[in-house]
């Protein structure tokens, strides 16, 4: 979600995932089948079944979910005591909780976090030993930190405000201090969505990264469609997908490094191979070549 600027936190929103865009191109994953009418039980997670109550609203363990792709719901609404506001579809949310099928996940690093919902989603469904979101807003989150305190996660659970992921210097350091020697399982990148922030953050974060870890973009895809890419916020900004091609061209020459991108409408999946990584220096642009030359973002 757009956390660079206050203009990309109203803007940037209007264009967000809608029920068209959220299906898998391709095959679709393996999804646990629920009842007919669209509620129960659909996987079991860290905290048990999820249990959706209508098309928006489910509850994982004993917290309560609101799950919406409406902009004049989103930008009313607060994550409160009515549920985490998660600005995501039905099947977006479920192929997040299925993560875990590539490997257990312990440690998940979330940029861009807008009302929190995904922080309290992603600790609900993994339970995992650090769990750190990034925001460049500075606004109070007091539902996220009553959920952090009345379920005993302030250790395990960070939130780390102000920080744009273009600064490179700001995300090294929340990274060397909550995750310390530690290799990240999960990567959420739902933040600013520019190519160019995008991938500074990347080229931090990606080192990082397990061997067989995921790091997923989301709304990779704004460049594509008309309805997207003409709205101020994109103005002048290369598409994001330069950073999904780039991330294509790698997997082709540097599996090691590389070792699967898998591309939906809606996010792509970065797997980290098992080659080690500089922490400092990383740059995937260097090693996105096509016929020996180096890839130019063009999209």
């Amino acid at each position: 979600m757009p956390i660079l600027s206050s203009i990309a936190t109203q803007a940037g929103r209007l264009w967000r995932k809608s029920p068209a865009n959220s299906g898998l191109a391709g095959t679709p994953p393996k999804r646990r089948p629920g009842p007919a009418d669209g509620s129960g039980a659909l996987r079991a997670t860290a905290s048990g079944a999820i249990e959706w109550l209508n098309d928006t609203d489910f509850r994982l363990g004993g917290t309560l979910f609101h799950a919406t792709v409406d902009p004049a719901v989103y930008h009313a609404r607060v994550s409160d005591a009515r549920g985490f506001l998660v600005v995501k579809t039905r099947g977006m949310i479920e192929d997040l909780l299925s993560h875990d099928q590539h490997l257990p996940i312990g440690t998940i690093l979330d940029i861009g976090i807008w009302q929190g919902g995904s922080v309290a989603l992603l600790d609900c469904a993994y339970r995992p030993r650090k769990l750190v979101g990034l925001e460049y807003s500075t606004r109070d989150l007091p539902h996220l930190d009553s959920y952090i305190a009345s379920n005993g996660r302030q250790d395990a659970v960070r939130v780390h405000k102000g920080i744009n992921q273009a600064d490179v210097a700001a995300v090294t350091r929340v990274l060397d201090t909550e995750f310390g020697g530690q290799t990240i399982d999960l990567v959420i990148d739902d933040a600013s969505h520019f190519f160019d922030e995008t991938m500074a953050s990347f080229n931090v974060v990606f080192p990082r990264v397990t061997p067989g870890g995921l790091f997923v973009i989301e709304d990779w895809q704004w460049s594509t469609t008309d309805v997207h890419y003409k709205l101020d916020y994109f103005q002048g900004k290369p598409g994001l997908a330069n950073l999904i091609v780039m991330c294509m061209l790698v997997c082709g020459a540097r599996p090691d490094i590389v070792s699967h991108v898998t591309v939906s409408p809606t996010q792509a999946i970065v797997v980290c191979g098992p080659a080690a990584l500089p922490k400092a220096g990383f740059s995937i642009a260097d090693l996105a070549r096509s016929r020996g030359e180096v890839f130019t973002a063009v999209l």
